[in-house]
């Protein structure tokens, strides 16, 4: 994939592997909230665990791979980056994810994690602005004023602040990994193969969390049933040994803060499917969202909207 796609891809196929990639990504945090037991479902996993086995099976394709097609590349990647891979393989996965994972066990609905993510592309702009030279406007910092503003008025939403505030702040370390590894690995992007990049990261972060895999997953994956399957496989496989590979492709061919702008479609997707879950299997899938969660929603949303409006005119393409 990442060689015929390397050099100049257009503005449609670049938009249209951003929506795919969005409309997967945003689908995840309802698969989390299942196999975690949101909504009244039976767990199937912890937090620590539903991370563990996820990555597990991502590592198992992504080292198989290297393995058989790219050894000798990925080992020069490797020495060249050891200590980068290092570092975006611990905020990629244990730190992004554990956060994730905890605050939705912990009682964050989907569709309110999946609003956290869009402070990553915020985070992205003011890192890529100190780190990768990127454009800091005005029109920037008040969107992102607008959006932290947003983001307050969900975390109070349950009267004031209380443990589901401190859930939605946990919600928000996992963006912020995410911006902090995505600018690490812009400068390598921009010269290194994208699917090369992503699956010695994924490899790097199943050599972390093997150790820990006997006590903390292997005992929820025996006991899996078909739906846990589905939805576990789907996390492991179109969400992350994809969807990873296309985000850092993204990153390749365009300013990090445009493509981290492009989180901006989560919200909206992971909405929509989980009100048609609801509505279809009722037994199965909640959706609610309060009043308050309704106004800070949309007071984030114009956040990024009046950051996207300059950054979409100088950075796309």
């Amino acid at each position: 994939m990442d060689e015929s796609l390397k050099n100049n891809p257009s503005k449609f196929l670049l938009a249209l592997a951003t929506f795919g990639l969005f409309l997967v990504w945003g689908n995840s945090f309802i698969a989390i909230g299942f196999l975690l037991g949101n909504d009244g479902a039976q767990p199937r996993f912890d937090w620590i665990g539903l991370m563990i086995a996820r990555f597990l099976l991502a590592a198992l394709v992504a080292v198989s791979y290297l393995f058989i097609f790219k050894a000798k590349d990925a080992w020069v990647l490797f020495k060249k980056h050891k200590i980068r891979l290092a570092i975006v393989a611990t905020l990629n996965v244990p730190a992004y994810n554990l956060a994730l994972n905890y605050a939705q066990q912990n009682g964050v609905p989907a569709h309110i994690a999946s609003l956290t993510t869009t402070l990553a592309p915020l985070f992205i702009m003011f890192l890529a602005a100190f780190f990768l030279d990127e454009k800091l406007t005005f029109r920037r910092i008040l969107g992102f004023s607008i959006a932290a503003l947003g983001m307050l008025l969900i975390a109070a939403s349950k009267g004031g602040f209380s443990d589901y505030s401190l859930m939605v702040a946990i919600t928000i370390l996992a963006p912020l990994a995410w911006s902090i590894y995505s600018v690490i690995s812009k400068p390598v992007l921009e010269k290194e193969s994208a699917v090369l990049w992503t699956y010695l990261g994924l490899t790097i972060s199943g050599l972390y969390i093997l150790p820990f895999a006997p006590t903390y997953a292997w005992p929820s994956i025996t006991r899996l049933d078909t739906h846990g399957w589905m939805a576990l496989l789907y996390l492991s496989l179109p969400c992350t040994v994809v969807g990873f590979a296309i985000w850092s492709w993204l990153l390749r061919h365009l300013p990090a803060s445009s493509v981290g702008f492009t989180v901006f479609l989560n919200p909206p997707l992971t909405s929509l499917s989980k009100f048609t879950l609801a509505v279809l299997f009722p037994a199965t899938f909640m959706f609610s969202i309060s009043g308050w969660e309704w106004v800070g929603a949309a007071i984030t949303l114009l956040g990024l909207s009046v950051a996207i409006y300059q950054g979409s005119k100088k950075n796309v393409g």
